[in-house]
């Protein structure tokens, strides 16, 4: 009894946590290194749920294991080399998080109660950091801070811009707020045109492509979902036109007139080949390649071995540090995430969420193809979470329908 009692305190640790990572998110304050608030709140959970008696699947230990293996045999192969980055081992935790927050996630969602709790965070968090696009903005229009042109997270070196990952998360989660943040809150048509036009415009003050690039994408299927429901897209189009006239008013003509208003929409929404962000991840990726050419590229050099720390593209540093066979663990991972969706999605109620997580999960690796921010904890933990949630529905929707299918059996 006592030990079910211990048990259940540290699943119930385990969630607290996770809510704290996730409430400190926006606050980019470097404690040691790499660590920050939501790192400390994610170990202390990953503690919490060590001293209970876990279960784990025989596919996700393997892969795990698999991936780890790969990591340390490349590690171990480039050891001889001159130039080691012992920072790199920093890598090991990053990596995990891929790993372990799912794993975290889906067994602290246990009831809808959690689950409804866990999405109003997720949605107050985007909705402090959409908001705080345009406090940055006017403080450093007005002189009242100094730093880059383009947003950082607060409390962030406002001189080093992380508007890449910025504009990864506004994107991702955007699409997660319109597929089912939105439904799951309630909110109105009204609201969510309030929410979809200050985005956009958050997303261009990014000057960053990568989130437009993911809206466009994102368009395209909403699009073509709603071809056959023609007034449903007449009447955002016509309150998103209304949003924006009144806004042309109250926003003010010093800010509007703002030179880097021009810059940074014309970085993020206009394509140039020869732009160098375009050119540097096409050269980091010839890079990478041509670093792990002596291991035929089945293996990398590893995180401390690899002779650069970021590649700028998830391709890339995946390359660098574990060849082809870490990139082939990772794909096999999500795509056991995708069929652990899918299992599930037969029951009647979870096909539209199945796809919605599939969305959703492409949407992601898409993001991560392009940029390697999945080794960023203030990238990975929302998209985690925003997944792990919607997996949670979907199996306690069936758990909820079978319990039905077994009572009506008994009363036959």
């Amino acid at each position: 009894m006592s030990n079910s009692i211990s048990i259940a305190s540290n699943y119930r640790v385990a969630y607290l946590t996770i809510c704290l990572s996730l409430i400190t998110l926006p606050l980019n304050i470097s404690l040691l290194g790499i660590v920050r608030l939501p790192d400390v709140f994610i170990i202390i959970s990953v503690i919490a749920l060590a001293s209970s008696k876990l279960k784990f699947k025989t596919v996700s230990v393997i892969i795990f294991s698999a991936f780890y293996i790969v990591l340390l045999f490349s590690d171990l192969l480039s050891s001889g080399h001159d130039d080691i980055r012992y920072t790199g081992i920093a890598f090991y935790y990053k990596y995990s998080l891929i790993f372990i927050l799912p794993y975290i996630l889906s067994h602290i969602i246990i009831n809808r109660k959690r689950l409804l709790f866990l999405v109003k965070i997720l949605y107050l968090v985007y909705l402090v950091l959409v908001i705080w696009v345009y406090i940055y903005y006017v403080l450093r229009v007005n002189g009242l801070i100094q730093g880059n042109p383009r947003v950082s997270y607060p409390l962030s070196d406002y001189g080093m811009s992380d508007a890449h990952v910025y504009s990864s998360y506004l994107s991702f989660t955007f699409v997660a707020y319109f597929e089912y943040f939105r439904k799951v809150l309630n909110h109105g048509k009204i609201h969510s045109s309030l929410v979809l036009v200050f985005t956009v415009a958050a997303l261009i003050l990014t000057g960053s492509k990568t989130g437009l690039l993911i809206l466009m994408i994102y368009s395209f299927v909403v699009v073509i979902r709603l071809r056959r429901h023609l007034n449903t897209f007449i009447t955002y189009t016509i309150l998103i036109s209304l949003v924006v006239s009144i806004m042309s008013f109250i926003v003010p003509h010093k800010i509007l007139e703002e030179k880097d208003i021009e810059t940074l929409y014309m970085r993020s929404a206009t394509v140039n080949l020869n732009d160098t962000s375009i050119a540097s991840r096409y050269n980091y990726f010839i890079n990478a390649v041509d670093e792990i050419g002596a291991n035929f590229l089945l293996i990398g050099n590893g995180p401390t071995g690899a002779k650069q720390k970021w590649y700028d593209g998830g391709i890339s540093i995946i390359l660098a540090h574990s060849g082809l066979l870490g990139l082939l663990l990772l794909l096999s991972y999500i795509y056991m995430l995708f069929i652990n969706s899918k299992k599930y999605s037969y029951y009647r109620h979870n096909y539209r969420l199945h796809r919605v997580f599939t969305l959703l999960l492409f949407i992601y690796f898409l993001l991560n193809v392009i940029t390697e921010h999945y080794l960023i904890t203030r990238n990975i933990l929302p998209a985690a979470t925003v997944l792990s949630v919607i997996y949670a529905n979907i199996k306690l929707n069936y758990i909820e329908s079978s319990m039905i299918a077994k009572h009506l059996d008994s009363l036959k």
